[in-house]
């Protein structure tokens, strides 16, 4: 899975979802994200690219041509990636809170220094 794959799962996208909004078809959207290698006829290796199927794809995600594919793609990528770890885990632990609170509190707020019980 390459960088742009990552981000596109962390954000909770498809490619199908983004074939969709981009009116354009899965295969090619699917091809451009991957990076899918072919074999020229020379024998050389070359990469599926569409300029208009990539420039979609990124403005979808709210990038240019050159965060999303540029020569300091990966770099910019990674950062994005470990942008939306940390908003992930974040809401992750704000829900944990909230269900702790839930089964231990029943939701209530006790106040700390009021004396209650057990104690």
């Amino acid at each position: 899975m390459n960088d742009l794959q990552k981000l596109i799962k962390l954000r909770g996208l498809t490619i199908l979802d983004i074939a969709s909004k981009i009116g354009h078809g899965y295969h090619s959207t699917q091809k451009v994200i991957k990076g899918v290698q072919f074999k020229r006829k020379d024998g050389s290796l070359g990469t599926y690219a569409k300029p208009e199927v990539q420039l979609a794809v990124a403005a979808q995600l709210g990038l240019t041509f050159d965060q999303a594919w540029g020569t300091k793609s990966r770099l910019i990528l990674r950062r994005l990636i470990r942008k939306e770890i940390k908003a992930f885990a974040k809401a992750e632990a704000k829900k944990r809170e909230q269900d702790l609170q839930q089964q231990f509190l029943n939701n209530d707020r006790i106040a700390e220094n009021r004396v209650v019980g057990n104690v």
